[in-house]
């Protein structure tokens, strides 16, 4: 996976000039074409591989990383990997991803026990929660690349505000769902949501490892977590869930909290490249 470099300026200044509008326009049509023929790529990956979930995932995990390297996409700002406490960085980064993800789900289960939505029941844990996880880690990698780390990449190579790329990242994590049978109005609110909240921490953290971990962390538990491997979740109006099987009030609650917390991260703002973020 990886991170745009997002030290281009997105102030104002001086309008640019016919040559500087052709390239931007170059720009963004080559992100479009990577955007496109990833995802071509990765339909098909998934169609060959459909009998194996996972194997399907850690494919499709790997030819996202290797397309979107060719596309500028990087893991880490590059002016961080030499500087002393890269690693507690990304340890940090990654521990802030998966506890936005996780709030995310506290939150809307607990509001939603609390609305009388679902009841709660003891989970039995097993070795199928880990493989979940996998697959939900894989998933992250090759959506936050592709719906991600392109749009940032090609923003930051055209000159534009990252903020449009993180606006048009929240429409492609909804519409790749959108596309999907089974696909409701609310779940493809909560697959915006989630892709806003996953850019806008690819954006901050200047990197893909904080946006791969929410995606990660709150796919898993809306899952598997939920369905018995950490709580056995019965709903009784809607459900919060991950991909299409999330609909009704949770999955509308659920958005909402995603949402805020992407506009929380928006606030905060990037970090200056000229210094380890946090």
């Amino acid at each position: 996976m990886a991170h745009a470099p997002l030290n281009a300026a997105e102030g104002g200044g001086p309008p640019p000039d016919r040559a500087r509008q052709q390239r931007r326009l170059i720009d963004l049509a080559l992100g479009a074409a990577w955007l496109v023929g990833l995802a071509a790529a990765l339909q098909l990956l998934s169609a060959l591989l459909g009998s194996s979930p996972l194997a399907a995932a850690l494919a499709g995990a790997v030819v996202a990383d290797l397309v979107a390297v060719r596309a500028g996409v990087q893991w880490t700002d590059p002016l961080e990997r030499e500087a002393p406490g890269h690693r507690a960085r990304l340890a940090r980064r990654v521990g802030l991803g998966a506890a936005l993800g996780a709030l995310a789900v506290v939150l809307t289960l607990g509001a939603s026990l609390a609305s009388g939505w679902a009841t709660v029941e003891a989970g039995a844990p097993s070795l199928s929660f880990a493989f979940a996880l996998a697959r939900a880690v894989a998933l992250a990698v090759r959506d936050e690349l592709l719906l991600s780390g392109i749009p940032l990449a090609t923003a930051a190579r055209a000159g534009l505000s990252s903020r449009w790329a993180v606006a048009f990242s929240a429409l492609a994590h909804g519409a790749a769902l959108g596309l999907a049978p089974g696909a409701t109005a609310s779940s493809f609110a909560l697959a915006a949501a989630l892709g806003a909240l996953t850019a806008a921490l690819f954006r901050h953290c200047r990197g893909a490892f904080a946006a791969v971990a929410a995606h990660a962390s709150f796919t898993a538990l809306a899952g598997a977590g939920l369905r018995g491997s950490l709580l056995d979740v019965t709903w009784v109006d809607g459900a919060l869930a991950a991909g299409t099987r999330a609909f009704g009030p949770p999955a509308w609650l659920a958005a909402a909290v995603l949402a805020i917390l992407a506009a929380l991260v928006l606030r905060a703002g990037a970090p200056r490249p000229d210094r380890p973020a946090p």
